[in-house]
């Protein structure tokens, strides 16, 4: 019987983003990654919006500095990349703190481009999958998530934040081309990472996100900094942390029914001064406002009749039109003021909610959901 030896997953107690602190921690990790001396690194954080860090939406800029430094010390050739969905690259990049990395360190601080298909592979589900060619071309991946709640997925981590090798609008593309089946956006993201070249991922835990997330939940201090070579374990072992059964989180799920990764955590040496069976209390953990209990044939009769509707917040609404520009469904529509949305379109990607700077687009749960919640109740 053929035995696999355990992939280490380390879990480090960081309460700070003080390079004393986080410079050891990140090396610690940086010590069992698959990576050559001399490689070129794309190292791939979240770039998703223009927050500046405190506000726990991208990754924190002292994360990705002491990641390069640790591989400028390996002789690599690391480049800094993501590829946002909708705001200018530059301006993620600077307000984000991430340019300023950059430029400190020599580091190109790349915007991820030039989409190109993946060869065909047994391996995957959908077989016309693009992605970044700069991603493709590098020789590993140093891939930098942030510990975050999310509305649709419940849940972004290590898997998630490799979403960001698709370029640009492509990713609408996606949220049109998956509807509301969460089961079919964690396959596309697992056919991504089996794309992908060797990753090693490395997640800024030590300030995340809760609640309405992934850009308009609030910062929690959850303290810690977590790696693996694995990106299906780590994300395992954070729903673990979190107080999540990994069978409940999609993404998990379809990895053990494609038998990627160790989402059962079987074949794991833990690692780091943070012990595996640490929980993180009074954690906000979203409401999945998407909802798919019918066969895909079904998606827009229980698009419209189980989903949460996305509405405007009028007071908190600045009318910048971003959610109007994003929906990958054209559904939304902003007319002096007011957004107008075609629910009969929707198709419950909640884009609109990830990408408002000023968290102006709230859930309404259908009639038929708040008729089904009371019988429970009973």
């Amino acid at each position: 019987m053929d035995t696999h030896p355990p992939v280490p997953l380390a879990l480090y107690r960081c309460a700070s983003y003080d390079p004393e602190v986080l410079g050891p921690i990140v090396r610690q990790c940086l010590s069992f990654a698959p990576i050559s001396r001399g490689s070129s690194v794309l190292v791939k954080a979240n770039m998703i919006s223009a927050r500046a860090p405190e506000r726990s939406v991208t990754t924190h800029p002292a994360v990705v500095e002491s990641v390069c430094r640790a591989l400028l010390d390996m002789d690599c050739r690391p480049f800094i990349g993501d590829s946002p969905g909708m705001e200018p690259f530059d301006k993620i990049a600077r307000i984000s703190g991430i340019a300023d990395v950059g430029k400190r360190l020599g580091v190109e601080v790349r915007e991820l481009s030039r989409s190109t298909l993946c060869p065909p592979s047994p391996r995957r589900v959908n077989q016309r999958l693009e992605l970044s060619a700069d991603a493709l071309g590098a020789d590993a991946i140093v891939n930098l998530p942030k510990l975050k709640t999310h509305c649709q997925m419940q849940l972004t981590l290590a898997v998630k934040n490799l979403f960001g090798t698709v370029v640009g609008q492509r990713k609408a593309q996606w949220h049109y081309a998956v509807g509301l089946d969460r089961s079919r956006f964690a396959n596309v993201m697992l056919d991504i990472l089996q794309s992908l070249p060797p990753v090693f991922s490395i997640l800024d835990g030590v300030m995340g996100m809760d609640g309405r997330g992934p850009t308009n939940g609030t910062p929690h201090a959850f303290g810690m900094i977590a790696a693996c070579t694995d990106p299906v374990a780590l994300d395992s072992a954070c729903c673990t942390l979190l107080g999540v059964n990994p069978d409940d989180y999609a993404l998990c799920r379809a990895a053990r029914l494609r038998n990627i990764g160790d989402p059962g955590l079987a074949n794991i040496e833990w690692r780091g001064d943070m012990p595996p069976q640490t929980r993180f209390e009074n954690v906000d953990m979203p409401e999945l406002h998407a909802l798919n209990l019918a066969p895909r044939f079904l998606d827009r009769i229980t698009g419209r009749l189980l989903s949460s509707r996305p509405f405007q917040v009028k007071n908190r609404c600045i009318a910048c039109g971003r959610c109007a520009q994003i929906c990958p469904a054209d559904a939304l529509r902003l007319e002096r003021g007011t957004l107008r949305f075609d629910y009969d379109k929707c198709i419950r990607c909640y884009c609109c909610h990830e990408m408002c700077p000023a968290d102006a687009i709230g859930f309404r749960e259908s009639t038929l959901m708040k008729i089904i919640s009371r019988i429970k109740e009973r």
